[in-house]
């Protein structure tokens, strides 16, 4: 077996130190053009692709890199618009400081993993992490600063969100305003159990998913203050964010014996499949049925779509920007809009 090259072999061969030999890895100011392109040459020659960057962290102090900790896979977190504008601000946060981003998929039912103990990370973002996930115990564990996004909320970590149940009251209050007393909700995941079906009392109290049971809270709170019946309100929770799943949901309560007026659903891809459930029934949204969402992601425009206006990107890039040191740390409530386009009307007589 060959022997391990280390910074010392490449120094012995060159002549120099082995600090010398480092600076050419991580301060090259420090030396001449001559010095460095005679130690990479050698440490080319020799096999050396340079300094472990672990052990160069450790060193250091610094990793010069964050984590991203996800409840979905990665390929959902790409492909879903949320989701990918809330990656693009912690990027624009990260890029500014010089910082990596490791990212950790740990979608519903699948254990925490090695990487997530010993990954080598100045700092975590959480998003939309359930409350008590092994995973927030092993970070807190680590004594690294952490952010969460949309939650848990968690006594001593720095929260960035906004009033998920203020701005789904608000969203509530346009609906029953118009007088629609019989109204399906569709509801973002609530446990982490992968559950895809009606929502009762005692599932909402066991929640997990802050941002999903403050939505739904805040949906009741206003059905309460405009005096429309519990028993009008039709809850249904929808394990993954897709419109698919939306659209073959509200198809079976449209074709029901009890059709809803209205939909409230708690993201704009579950109003998006309520929107073509809706028009492939002959239905005109706005007109024989009302439809709102949540997030007013880039097609809500297009989709004439009445929702409830968040920044994603302003979430990442304000939480990111926490763990990097390029903003005040501690909780940041981000505004929040109701935007009222044409799916929205009163009851059809």
């Amino acid at each position: 077996m060959s022997q391990r090259v280390t910074l010392q072999t490449i120094a012995d061969k060159v002549g120099v130190s082995r600090t010398t030999v480092s600076n050419a890895w991580s301060r090259p100011d420090q030396l001449s053009d001559e010095v460095r392109i005679r130690i990479l040459k050698v440490a080319d020659e020799l096999g050396y692709g340079g300094p472990n960057p672990a052990a160069r962290g450790l060193r250091r102090g610094r990793a010069d890199a964050i984590g991203l900790l996800l409840t979905e896979t990665l390929q959902y977190a790409f492909g879903d618009p949320h989701a990918a504008e809330l990656l693009r601000g912690v990027a624009a946060a990260i890029e500014k400081a010089d910082t990596g981003l490791l990212i950790v998929p740990l979608p519903p039912q699948r254990g925490i993993g090695e990487a997530l103990r010993s990954a080598v990370i100045d700092g975590c973002l959480m998003y939309s992490m359930p409350t008590g996930h092994p995973a927030v115990d092993a970070l807190r564990h680590r004594q690294i600063p952490l952010v969460t996004i949309d939650g848990p909320r968690l006594e001593g970590v720095p929260f960035v969100g906004i009033d998920d149940r203020g701005a789904s009251r608000e969203l509530a209050e346009l609906v029953f305003s118009y007088g629609h007393r019989d109204v399906l909700v569709l509801s973002i995941r609530i446990v982490d159990d992968l559950h895809d079906g009606p929502i009762d009392e005692q599932r909402l109290d066991a929640g997990v998913y802050r941002n999903a049971v403050e939505r739904v809270r805040g949906t009741f709170e206003a059905a309460d203050a405009a005096g429309v019946p519990r028993d009008g309100i039709r809850l249904y929770e929808v394990s993954r964010n897709h419109r698919d799943r939306a659209q073959e949901v509200v198809a079976a309560a449209l074709a029901s014996e009890r059709p809803p007026t209205a939909v409230i659903a708690l993201s704009d891809e579950l109003a998006a499949g309520a929107l073509a459930a809706a028009t492939a029934s002959g239905l005109r949204p706005g007109t024989d049925i009302t439809i709102v969402g949540f997030d007013d992601q880039d097609a809500a425009a297009h989709l004439d779509l009445t929702t409830v206006r968040q920044s994603a990107y302003d979430k990442g890039y304000q939480a990111a920007a926490q763990l990097v040191g390029a903003a005040p740390v501690g909780d940041l409530v981000l505004p929040h809009q109701l935007v009222r386009r044409g799916t929205v009307g009163p009851v059809r007589t």
